[in-house]
């Protein structure tokens, strides 16, 4: 990963159909507004996707991605399977698997609060969509970077806007996992 100093994690295959992706990013917020950020439908959509959620165990943590036709934009249920506010967030979607989101505040003494957050996925899929997977990631945390200090991501231009970092990240991704 040294030759990509910008990427924030990596991948785990597991047999060709089956990876786990952990991102690790750091944010100058504290953890309560990442907290806000992964459970609130109004800033979830800001960077992320819409949100449809019953914050307990066994809840629904139902996700719609934004990035796409609205008229063909549909709910991807999710149920919660661990949740310890505010620093463990594990809910399961029918599109991406598990998904474990864990902050932690970091230098919290210090004149501005900073968090870590640990975004673990087990994935279930072929091996060639780890990289893709890993640059949607990169990019949606990206965006909760601008979404905290107030921004929000065009839904409509998403795909144009980003498609280049998105590509240039997916081959980065890519030049770190094991070739068959």
């Amino acid at each position: 990963m040294s030759e990509h100093p910008d990427l924030l994690g990596g991948a785990v295959l597991h047999g060709g159909d089956r990876a786990t992706l952990t991102l690790t990013r750091e944010y100058p917020h504290p953890v309560a507004a990442l907290w806000t950020a992964l459970t609130v439908p109004e800033v979830t959509r800001r960077w992320w996707a819409a949100l449809r959620a019953d914050l307990r165990p066994g809840g629904e943590f139902s996700l719609m991605w934004l990035n796409g036709d609205p008229a063909e934009l549909e709910w991807w249920p999710g149920r919660v399977t661990a949740l310890d506010p505010p620093r463990l967030l594990e809910h399961t979607n029918s599109e991406h698997g598990l998904l474990r989101w864990e902050l932690e505040p970091v230098d919290a003494g210090g004149l501005r609060a900073r968090t870590r957050l640990r975004l673990t996925v087990d994935l279930e899929g072929e091996d060639a969509w780890v990289p893709m997977s890993l640059a949607a990631w990169h990019l949606h945390l990206e965006a909760l970077e601008r979404a905290l200090d107030g921004g929000a991501v065009d839904w409509l231009d998403w795909a144009t806007t980003s498609d280049a970092r998105r590509r240039h990240l997916r081959a980065a991704y890519a030049a770190t996992l094991p070739t068959a």
